[in-house]
């Protein structure tokens, strides 16, 4: 496959997906109680019900992450990222929302009928999306209830160091870990895990997962 065709896709596949992270971002902080749910409404992504906020700041915040993420993922420099939910007294972290993914070009070969096949892949892409966010939207039932005090903090793992054009997100080792800032830590080393969604769409795999840390309210 030519050179621009990989990279044509890989901005395909990395649009969508930020889009889904957008929603999947505000959905979270919504069923996780880490803003008042009044300040949240109704939205649909993909055809599934999913909760946008309407505080501006916050908006224009989690936009503005997005659109840095972007960017390094248009040069395939993103394996994870990372929503951490964080006790607001101590920044250790209640729990995680993690998102592995990884764009496998190498079997998306070059068709005559160019437009129908990316089309195609797009609308499957979309659709494994589709699940995902199904699922978080039922995770709430499935994990403890989250303190009030609580924030919340975005991170990346990249393979390699990659700049950093914003205070809104920290690049960190695959083999590292901590949110935006370095203040968050974690509890225990891996924590109770939760796998929530896997999913194989075209070019793009990815696994989503939640860890608690065993310090949500009781």
């Amino acid at each position: 496959m030519a050179a621009n065709t990989k990279e044509a896709l890989l901005r395909e596949v990395s649009t969508v997906f930020c889009e889904f992270l957008e929603a999947a971002t505000h959905t979270l902080l919504f069923i996780r109680n880490v803003y008042p749910p009044e300040i949240f409404e109704r939205r649909r992504k993909f055809n599934v019900p999913v909760r946008q906020s309407r505080h501006k700041d916050l908006n224009d915040y989690i936009s503005g992450a997005v659109a840095d993420m972007k960017q390094w993922m248009d040069k395939g420099l993103i394996e994870k990222v990372v929503l951490a939910v964080e006790d607001c007294a101590t920044k250790e972290q209640i729990e995680r929302f993690v998102f592995e993914v990884d764009v496998d070009l190498t079997d998306q070969a070059q068709s005559p009928a160019k437009g129908q096949v990316q089309a195609h892949s797009q609308a499957e892409l979309e659709d494994a999306l589709k699940q995902v966010l199904l699922k978080i939207n039922i995770a709430d039932s499935v994990m403890p209830p989250v303190r009030t005090d609580a924030t919340f903090s975005l991170y990346v793992h990249a393979p390699t160091t990659i700049p950093q054009s914003s205070d809104d997100w920290e690049s960190l080792p695959a083999e590292e870990g901590g949110p935006r800032g370095g203040g968050g830590r974690a509890g225990p080393e891996q924590g109770a895990i939760l796998p929530l969604k896997s999913v194989q769409a075209g070019a793009l795999r990815m696994q989503v997962y939640a860890q608690s840390f065993g310090r949500q309210r009781g």
